[in-house]
């Protein structure tokens, strides 16, 4: 009974509610009983049966509820797809387009979002008229980059390339619209980076909710999606990424045009800072001379995570090394993407390496599997620092040397968790076995196979000998 209660008075409460949504008490019953049909249509996955009482909600009552303009795309599409008559078709199509800005007009708050998702659907529906998607798409980012979903972004680079094609965007234009798609995936890619740090540490404690597990598993699969959309565009426009190319678009001409001009400075600065993998390891453009006025001005304009980064790569190359530590400890110190933490962490281990220490680069090392469990290419340093110590730790030959095993199994760990360094790691293995003790020196020291061994110095890691 005390359930029945309840029951009625929710439904008391709702109906209360709904009498507000006309201008009189007719229209606001009318609505509510045809919000009910299309609802239970909805859930049915009947959209198409849907159309009719949706629409008389949301000419009669169009402040309702914001769930008549959240199942609208999906009542549009099944009414537009079943419509034979090319002009009904269109009006249907125009209709869509009113019903995106009608829901921003009643519902504010997803601006962003809402524009991203019209533009999306007029994409789809004319992806002929590939320079009207071009804008609406432009609208949406304007209003907040970090709101529009990767599917969308994807096919806001289609309708780029389009134009690029028939030469309505030049190859300045293109780039900057993949810095665009960049920036919004980068603002996105942050916080799912954050979350999932945080829900995944929940996670292990077993300490995650029911819901925490599901918003884990979103952002998990969003991220990837994301990768993905980045890495195919990355690849189509790979003959334009090139330095030579980038060259005559980052020039002196238009950096004076642009100078105190924030975002072409940032997207100046990722474009000739971005890693390039091959064979032979990474490479990038900031020999550029631009790039250190970019950075500069940047750092100046902005000092940012991104904008310090760039100043610790400018003194890297100019061998000023305290600075450079100086400024990746203070884009650490800003960065809010654990990914990224472990890069500059990465940069501050190499820095570290090069001017001898050893201690301290092991220790960012470590930061960067911290913050990124998957990094292969912290792994690989941490080897390169272990065998740097070679000779300098312990007082015997075979101490001295054991240092080896303790490299091989941190570049042993590299392909562990990142199967993409496996090539590298199993060089570096072949490089480094040599240096391991001499079986018969190990043991005149008591040392046999399998035995366990704790090294000292600040390395203070076991090892097992095995020759």
């Amino acid at each position: 009974m005390k359930r029945i209660l309840l029951v009625l008075f929710a439904f008391s409460a709702f109906f209360a509610n709904a009498q507000n949504w006309g201008s009189n008490d007719a229209d606001s019953i009318r609505c509510f009983e045809n919000y009910n049909n299309f609802g239970q249509l909805c859930n049915g996955k009947d959209y198409l049966q849907a159309y009719e009482p949706w629409m008389i909600v949301y000419t009669t009552c169009p402040q309702a509820s914001e769930v008549v303009y959240k199942f609208a795309p999906k009542i549009f599409d099944a009414k537009i797809k079943a419509e034979q008559d090319p002009a009904k078709k269109a009006e249907l199509i125009a209709a869509l387009m009113k019903m995106y800005d009608d829901w921003n007009t009643y519902y504010p708050g997803s601006e962003a979002k809402v524009l991203g998702q019209k533009a999306n659907d007029y994409y789809d529906y004319y992806p002929e008229d590939a320079y009207t998607a071009y804008q609406m798409f432009n609208a949406a980012l304007d209003v907040n980059p970090g709101d529009i979903q990767p599917l969308y972004l994807n096919n806001y680079f289609n309708s780029v390339i389009a134009l690029y094609k028939v030469d309505t965007l030049d190859s300045e234009g293109l780039l900057n619209a993949y810095g665009a798609v960049g920036e919004a995936i980068e603002m996105q890619t942050d916080n799912w980076n954050r979350e999932i740090t945080a829900l995944t540490e929940k996670d292990t404690l077993g300490t995650i909710s029911s819901r925490e597990k599901r918003v884990l598993d979103i952002d998990k699969r969003l991220l990837a999606q994301s990768t993905k959309l980045m890495t195919n565009i990355e690849r189509g426009l790979a003959p334009l990424l090139t330095c030579d190319r980038l060259g005559l678009i980052y020039n002196q001409e238009n950096f004076d045009k642009h100078l105190g001009d924030a975002a072409w400075l940032r997207r100046a600065e990722k474009m000739l800072s971005k890693e390039r993998t091959d064979t032979a390891g990474t490479t990038d453009c900031t020999d550029n001379p631009i790039y250190y006025l970019v950075a500069q001005s940047l750092y100046d304009l902005e000092p940012s995570a991104q904008a310090a980064r760039s100043m610790g790569v400018l003194s890297i190359k100019n061998e000023k090394y305290d600075d450079a530590v100086k400024y990746f400890t203070d884009a650490i110190a800003q960065e809010a993407d654990p990914l990224k933490k472990a890069k500059d962490y990465l940069k501050l281990a190499a820095i570290h390496l090069k001017t001898g220490n050893l201690a301290a680069a092991k220790s960012d090392c470590a930061a960067a599997v911290r913050n990124n469990e998957n990094s292969g290419e912290a792994y690989l340093m941490w080897a390169n620092v272990y065998a740097a110590a070679a000779g300098s730790c312990g007082n015997n030959v075979f101490e001295k040397n054991a240092v080896y095993w303790a490299a091989i199994d941190k570049a042993a760990r590299a392909k562990q968790v990142d199967p993409s360094v496996a090539g590298r790691s199993d060089k570096l293995v072949a490089k480094l076995r040599p240096g391991i003790p001499d079986k018969s020196i190990s043991f005149q020291f008591g040392k046999k196979e399998g035995d366990r061994y704790t090294i000292g110095c600040w390395i203070n890691e076991t090892i097992t000998v095995r020759f």
